[in-house]
């Protein structure tokens, strides 16, 4: 049985930030439905999964995603209004991220999640999705040519 991840989110008035607080991830799979997010992967040899009834409705098209350092998902809001919690249900692995958080007094002062550095979570026909990695445009070719290193 896989393990639940540490989870945090936070939220604007159109959308809501997601944080999987783990690193390194392997065979990362993301499925996203307009009220359903799906998560597995494995990280340090730990296999982690959850899945998640969503509090409001989501923008499929519009949600991102990021592996830079811990995985974090952008869900934009089917509308503008404020959730109570992440998902239905107890989820005692979810929790506020009051760093990211702004209340609904504060959204004029916050700005707005930064999701230039995301890439898009492909939900084509199918709303499982194999997300590729970040960086899958460099080429590793070099790495099998000998270094000529001098002391």
């Amino acid at each position: 049985m896989a393990s639940k991840p540490n989870v945090l989110w936070a939220q604007r008035k159109d959308s809501v930030l997601v944080t999987v607080e783990l690193t390194n991830v392997a065979d990362m799979k993301i499925s996203l439905e307009e009220r359903k997010l799906e998560f597995s992967g494995a990280s340090d040899g730990i296999d982690y999964a959850f899945s998640l009834a969503l509090f409001g409705p989501i923008d499929t098209s519009g949600s991102k995603y990021s592996t830079k350092r811990l995985v974090e998902i952008f869900l934009k809001k089917k509308g503008e209004e404020s959730w109570d919690k992440l998902a239905e249900g107890k989820n005692p692995f979810v929790k506020c991220d009051w760093s990211k958080w702004a209340d609904s007094d504060d959204e004029d002062e916050k700005p707005g999640f930064d999701t230039a550095s995301m890439g898009a979570i492909d939900t084509g026909e199918s709303t499982e999705t194999d997300l590729p990695d970040v960086d899958s445009d460099v080429s590793l070719d070099d790495l099998d040519e000998p270094l000529d290193i001098e002391d």
